[in-house]
């Protein structure tokens, strides 16, 4: 006998990180939801497993169905749309693996990429690298339980996997100074960060760091307000924080301000995504 809806209810989405390692995004939503603008600054895994996720970075679209996922390689900024199943449900496992663990395994993979570098790739179902997806989050969300070393060889296994498909993740030789400076931002999206005591914190001069960020063109505020609107999306799709709380843990003192923030560089509001 089909299951109704409400019986079959799952426990609350739930997101989860290690510094240095990655992070995962456990998602299930009960309507369509568009978010433009998402960025990824670290390649990312989508397992979706109900309804529909189409992703369009530029003149490139991708969509996935139950059991396929979508590889998204790192500094991609795509628009995002989740289509719930005929049940009214969307959901899926999202991981993505920091920077110096790309490169660590790069530099032990000794081999160039088979194929030319793509933003998007669509993964047809395919149970191994689904099992490993779901392995690596399953430890992330496994809390102080689940030691840094076992979720490190989770991440390498799905790394491996991800180049047996052909999935090469995109990464510079060396940290840019952005990503330096996003690492350091992410640590306390809340802080009132200047630039004059990040570049402090990562041995430089305000004006070096200014230059540095702008060779790569990039800037202070906008790595500040990337990191700040990324952790907003993140616990919004993924806690049971009040938007409230969310707000302070962005760095935002008014709740209306922030949202007016996210609504501009996302195109929802964070209450929309919530009902």
């Amino acid at each position: 006998m089909p299951m109704s809806q409400d019986s079959e209810a799952a426990p609350p989405p739930a997101c989860a990180g290690r510094a240095g390692l990655g992070g995962t995004l456990e998602l299930r939503v009960r309507r369509e939801q568009y978010i433009a603008d998402v960025p990824f600054p670290d390649p990312c895994v989508i397992l979706v497993t109900r309804g529909h996720k189409t992703l369009t970075v530029g003149d490139q679209q991708r969509g996935a169905g139950p059991g396929e996922l979508l590889f998204i390689n790192a500094g991609v900024t795509a628009e995002m749309r989740n289509t719930p199943d005929a049940d009214g449900i969307y959901a899926a496992t999202c991981v993505a693996v920091a920077p110096d663990l790309v490169r660590a395994h790069a530099a032990a993979r000794k081999t160039l990429p088979g194929s030319p570098w793509q933003a998007l790739v669509h993964a047809a179902a395919q149970s191994t690298l689904a099992d490993v997806v779901r392995h690596a989050a399953a430890g992330m969300l496994g809390g102080p339980t689940v030691s840094d070393r076992l979720i490190r060889h989770r991440l390498e296994e799905l790394l491996i996997a991800l180049d047996d498909l052909g999935c090469w993740c995109r990464i510079s030789t060396v940290a840019t100074v952005a990503e330096r400076v996003r690492a350091l931002l992410a640590g306390d999206p809340a802080a009132n960060w200047t630039a004059a005591a990040v570049a402090q914190r990562l041995h430089m001069s305000e004006a070096s760091l200014r230059r540095a960020l702008r060779s790569e063109a990039s800037g202070f505020r906008a790595v500040l307000d990337d990191v700040r609107m990324s952790t907003g999306l993140a616990l919004i799709q993924g806690s049971a924080m009040s938007l409230q709380q969310i707000a302070s843990e962005c760095g935002y003192v008014s709740p209306s301000r922030f949202a007016a923030r996210f609504r501009q560089r996302f195109g929802v509001t964070p209450s929309s995504l919530r009902r």
